[in-house]
């Protein structure tokens, strides 16, 4: 089936909701599915990739984050409208039309059907037995190594019907599909004249006799078939993972794995400060060209052209030689030592084009917040790219490693490494440290409670914080003071949630102990000059802001249900939050780094519990 077709979305979007793997509706209500990036930077024009030099012109520069990932560059996603050699290039990112199976909106014929090759993949399809129009079935079939499918019909009714109908001969229908309830939804074949299948239970998994999940597919010896139609593949190889049925709008269907980076400027003196200025100064394209260079001799040639030997060429291979050794000693093997070369300028301050931290005397704040907040940092200017490296399915947080997810976006396995989509943004924030000795003081007793027992059960259970290797009562506290936080900065700072996003910084590690968070603009240059947040993080500002967010804490207007749903069993996805909900603390998903998930607000202000709140 010609099913390939266009999906128009923000740049933004294909990083976390609508990126590679993930399903959308197009203007005519047609769910596509967004294309691996093989294809993302063709011309529609030629069919032909666009040439090396216009590419250029979308990569982002992070090289931290790119030897964290081990990426050669990072590509802004490309924009609709692009000029190559003075023509206008259509360059849409490629998408595919899923699910396949369709049924007819007759309600005396609601025959199942996909269609037949050449197709339109982005109108509206009609049946081709009664002429009405068809729609997209909603079931899907998915597994955790992220294969997703078209409901297993045939299977599915075989196995219940005692029957061997088969895609080749015979014709299905559905029956009662006006219903609110999946169990008076039937299935039967029109040729074989089969009895009728309902797919009551399709959405259920329980534990098999080894204490495994078992869904109802796999009960009914259905296996996972591989098919993975976002790169073109719909071979039919059983995977080994157990296949679940799902809504093809549920929210498991797609989570995206995304990191993020505050970017370091290279710290240099005398003529290798300079150098690097003038180099910050160059265009993206310009710093592509440079870094894309292998060799040292090439780069300081293509520099010093650049900048018509402003400098000489023994200046240019010092500057370049001192910025790799730096480049090697910021490579990080773990999330922890990464964040922590970050909160070193939060803490000490810097004054660049890139990052710009002025920190505060904690004594110019009122007195009673030095108890508990130890370092204020006003972050006048932060650059702050963000990427996707492959998704999950079914639930986040799978234990792969990057080259295992970033498989999932290529069809070409060896490409892996040359680039991922990014978007960079440029805005203010606020860095807060909490009171080691008074965090550390509150957490031995906080750790002995059975809720946070469970709680900790729960998050090794699900896999949950893959970026943080131990759920700690410490992490519990400063993940909910930040959504407090941030739902009410949003009243004072002139920024909307979804324009403010966390970045925490929590280890309880011996050698990188650190107990911060910082909150930060998300929404690019058009808000990251407002200025909004380093006004109300200034002595006289910011107290009252954290008195109005602790007080928030001690009552939900969903209490007693809140509090006692959390602190009994657990509430939201998965059990993994206590006392928190959409009426307290939860933010847009974009804005918080684990999913809203892990959160407490019990921890700031224990006022309905037998534990001490932080700020009691």
């Amino acid at each position: 089936m010609g099913n390939k077709s266009k999906v128009k979305t923000r740049k933004g979007q294909l990083i976390h909701t609508f990126g590679t793997g993930a399903m959308q509706i197009n203007k005519d209500g047609v769910s596509m599915i967004t294309c691996g990036l093989d294809h993302w930077f063709e011309s529609d024009n030629t069919q032909q990739a666009l040439d090396d030099s216009t590419i250029k012109k979308f990569e982002l520069t992070d090289e931290r984050l790119q030897k964290k990932l081990d990426v050669a560059a990072f590509r802004i996603p490309p924009d609709f409208n692009v000029l190559e050699d003075g023509k206008p290039h259509r360059v849409p990112i490629p998408a595919k039309r899923f699910p396949l199976w369709h049924i007819c909106s007759n309600t005396k014929c609601q025959a199942l059907s996909v269609p037949h090759e050449g197709s339109n993949c982005e109108k509206r399809l009609f049946c081709e037995k009664c002429n009405a129009p068809t729609f997209q079935s909603r079931f899907i079939s998915l597994c955790s190594d992220g294969h997703i499918s078209d409901f297993p019909w045939f299977e599915w009714l075989n196995q219940h019907s005692g029957g061997d109908c088969s895609a080749d001969t015979c014709q299905l229908k559905l029956e009662g599909t006006g219903s609110s309830s999946v169990s008076n939804i039937r299935v039967r074949c029109e040729t074989c004249k089969s009895k009728s299948v309902s797919l009551k239970g399709i959405f259920q998994s329980e534990p098999n006799e080894k204490g495994q999940l078992e869904s109802t597919l796999s009960k009914a010896g259905i296996k996972c078939c591989s098919s993975s139609p976002w790169l073109g593949d719909s071979a039919q190889n059983q995977c080994g993972k157990v296949p679940v049925a799902a809504l093809r709008q549920s929210t498991n269907v797609y989570f995206s794995k995304t990191d993020s980076s505050i970017h370091i400027p290279f710290q240099g003196n005398g003529i290798h400060k300079d150098v690097n200025e003038s180099f910050e100064d160059l265009t993206e394209q310009q710093k592509s060209r440079i870094n894309g260079a292998g060799d040292l001799a090439v780069k300081v040639q293509i520099m010093g052209g650049i900048l018509n030997g402003t400098y000489s060429d023994t200046s240019l291979k010092a500057y370049f030689a001192l910025k790799e050794k730096d480049i090697k000693e910021l490579k990080c093997e773990t999330e922890e030592k990464y964040r922590s070369q970050e909160r070193k300028y939060f803490l000490e301050g810097i004054n660049e084009k890139t990052l710009a931290v002025r920190p505060q005397k904690i004594s110019n704040y009122q007195v009673w917040l030095s108890k508990y907040i130890s370092h204020i940092s006003l972050v006048r200017k932060l650059t702050v790219t963000q990427t996707m490296y492959g998704f999950d399915r079914i639930s986040p947080g799978t234990n792969k490693s990057y080259d295992d997810y970033k498989k999932m976006l290529w069809v070409d396995h060896s490409n892996i490494g040359k680039w991922l989509p990014a978007v960079q943004s440029h805005g203010e924030g606020i860095y807060l440290e909490f009171d080691a000795k008074h965090i550390q003081e509150w957490s031995e007793k906080h750790a002995k409670s059975s809720s946070f027992i469970n709680l900790m059960l729960k998050k090794e259970e699900h896999g949950y914080l893959d970026k943080f290797e131990d759920l700690t009562p410490e992490f519990l506290l400063i993940h909910s003071f930040s959504h407090l936080l941030i739902n009410q900065l949003i009243y004072e700072s002139g920024y909307s949630s979804a324009s403010l996003r966390e970045r925490l910084y929590v280890s309880s590690k011996d050698n990188h102990k650190m107990y911060g968070l910082l909150i930060y603009t998300a929404s690019g240059d058009s808000e990251g000059s407002l200025g909004g947040l380093v006004r109300v993080g200034q002595p006289g500002n910011l107290e009252p802001i954290i008195e109005k967010a602790v007080s928030n804490a001690s009552w939900c207007s969903s209490d007693p249900i809140c509090f006692e749903t959390g602190h009994h069993g657990g509430q939201g996805p998965n059990g993994l939050n206590l006392a928190a909900c959409h009426n307290c603390l939860l933010l847009p998903e974009t804005s918080c780094e684990v999913f809203n998930s892990l959160l407490d607000r019990m921890t700031i202000n224990a006022t309905i519990s037998e534990l001490n709140g932080y700020f009691d």
